[in-house]
């Protein structure tokens, strides 16, 4: 007979282990990643596969799974037959809108390979249209998706094609959107010069835009804070608070705070940069709460503990982040804790710290790829052995990492890593 006692809860892995990984199974997954626990006894290795759910708990969970499954697709369906009435109708920008309201509904929820094919779509019926506005939005939303993802030289040729569509058509607004994600992609890619030119052009594009203005120049501080430039980041920091972010931009404001400490950091000023931090959380989750905006505060706050070399707070901060990324399914911010778990253990010169580089390779190789953050998690693996005082173990991931970053055409970032290479024991 069984009873309550000899009942055991199941560790999420050998749940994910039986369920498929089908779109069918895709919400009942996700609801057990999201409600696990950790458990009577916090283990100090635990990664989200060794949490916890009372398999008898998911009969509880099939439901909401459903509801939260049907109202996505009762979204998406009315957006897809809106956007066939609005083809019947001649109306060609309505569809394309209804389309990208699609992709957007898709991204929300991470599943950006189906954002990408709602966006296609409405990019090839918005290039039939006289009003290119649509249009211009397909082209971002993709170079996002591309940026994302790590191609970057696709997210690159998205956003020139954006900017030059919106130039020819003097949409000023667009064309300033479309310089910020060249700044963004050029940001990515390293170096200073080049984001800090579209960030200076995209201004020039938002004069009529104060919103859109003040976060341009949050992006110029922010370059100016990776080349060692305080003064010039605190003016532009102070031009964005006088140009266009009122008390009611909750999000304006978080991203203010966010700027200002990372400014501190640069400073050496690591307690004024927590109060920057903690106000920006408090402002992110205030209104309607930005998930991603959050997520980056939250790893904000783990890098200044860690390079601050509070350790136990670094923990305890990356712990509080891992909760609220496995709690909304952010799987690819997840996989960036794990990274910094990794880094901290190495700090600790605890060897088993590889636990966690693995974790954040196999959250990479999901549904949903992420091959830049697996390139910088091997990255880090080769740090870690390194600090491990293993170097000859290094080569092997700093290489598997160059793999990574030349199949996405990333020069830059290849660069750095052959600087690994080149001063490993076996270069």
């Amino acid at each position: 007979m069984i009873t309550a006692a000899s009942l055991r809860p199941l560790r999420v892995e050998q749940i994910l282990r039986l369920l498929p990984d089908i779109d069918a199974m895709a919400p009942l997954r996700a609801s057990v990643v999201s409600t696990s626990q950790v458990g009577s006894a916090v283990e100090p290795y635990l990664t989200v596969g060794k949490r916890f759910v009372e398999a008898t708990d998911l009969r509880e969970l099939v439901p909401m799974a459903v509801a939260r499954f049907t109202k996505h697709l009762v979204e998406l369906y009315d957006a897809a037959v809106e956007a066939l009435e609005a083809m019947e109708r001649s109306n060609l920008a309505g569809a394309a809108r209804a389309l990208l309201r699609a992709g957007r509904r898709e991204e929300a929820v991470g599943r950006d390979t189906a954002a990408r094919a709602w966006y296609e779509i409405a990019l090839q019926v918005s290039e039939e249209l006289r009003d290119r506005r649509p249009e211009f939005e397909a082209l971002r939303r993709l170079g996002h998706l591309e940026a994302t993802h790590g191609s970057l030289e696709s997210a690159a040729r998205l956003f020139q094609r954006s900017l030059v569509l919106a130039e020819a058509e003097l949409d000023s607004e667009s064309a300033a959107l479309a310089c910020q994600g060249l700044a963004q992609v050029a940001l990515a890619r390293g170096g200073t010069k080049g984001p800090e030119s579209w960030f200076t052009r995209g201004l020039q594009f938002a004069k009529d835009h104060p919103r859109l203005a003040a976060l341009l120049m949050i992006g110029r501080a922010e370059v100016a804070c990776q080349r060692g430039d305080p003064e010039a980041a605190e003016a532009a920091l102070r031009a964005a608070s006088e140009t266009g972010l009122d008390l009611a931009d909750a999000e304006g404001q978080a991203r203010l705070h966010n700027a200002w400490g990372l400014l501190d950091v640069q400073r050496g000023q690591q307690a004024d940069a927590l109060l920057h931090y903690q106000e920006a959380l408090a402002l992110a989750r205030s209104g309607e709460r930005n998930l991603r905006l959050e997520m980056e505060i939250r790893r904000n706050v783990c890098h200044l503990y860690l390079d601050w070399g509070r350790l136990p707070d670094a923990e305890d901060e990356i712990r509080r982040a891992e909760e609220m990324a496995i709690a909304h399914n952010l799987t690819r911010d997840l996989a960036h804790i794990y990274i910094l778990i990794g880094k901290v253990r190495g700090r600790q010169r605890d060897e088993t710290g590889f636990i966690f580089f693995e974790k954040a390779v196999e959250l990479c190789r999901g549904r949903e790829p992420s091959p830049r953050v697996e390139a910088e998690a091997y990255v880090e693996y080769g740090l870690f052995k390194e600090e491990l005082g293993e170097r000859d173990e290094a080569p092997a991931y700093f290489a598997r990492a160059r793999e990574i970053l030349e199949s996405l055409g990333d020069g830059t970032s290849l660069a750095r890593v052959d600087e690994q290479l080149a001063r490993a024991p076996s270069a």
